[in-house]
């Protein structure tokens, strides 16, 4: 489920400022990034599955891993995990929607 209305597409900060505030929020960087772009996931769970939080970004100045490397945020998109397949896009469970809600608040608000 892509997230249009979180307000966060098209935020760019240095790729030092958006690390520091993702993993603030509980958000890692994983393999999933090259030079040019990058993702961070926030791993969310219930008794029945495991969800991801995924918010892309790429860089328009510079390259990834230097922190004056210029990103810009993409949409939110919320995953639900499926063993062995991989992510599918998936509804937010309602247990699950206020953590979602303060990571995002917190995003926004450190780097708009």
């Amino acid at each position: 489920m892509v997230l249009e209305e979180a307000g966060l597409k098209g935020i760019t900060k240095t790729f030092g400022e958006v690390e520091k505030t993702m993993n603030e929020a509980g958000f890692v960087r994983g393999g999933a990034w090259d030079y040019t772009k990058t993702s961070f996931d926030l791993k969310l769970s219930t008794a029945e599955n495991d969800y991801y939080l995924r918010i892309r970004a790429h860089v328009v100045e510079g390259r990834l891993e230097k922190p004056q490397a210029v990103i810009q945020l993409e949409n939110p998109v919320f995953y639900r995990h499926i063993f062995p397949h991989g992510l599918e896009e998936d509804d937010i469970p309602e247990e699950l929607q206020g953590q979602i809600d303060q990571a995002l608040t917190h995003v926004k608000e450190h780097l708009s």
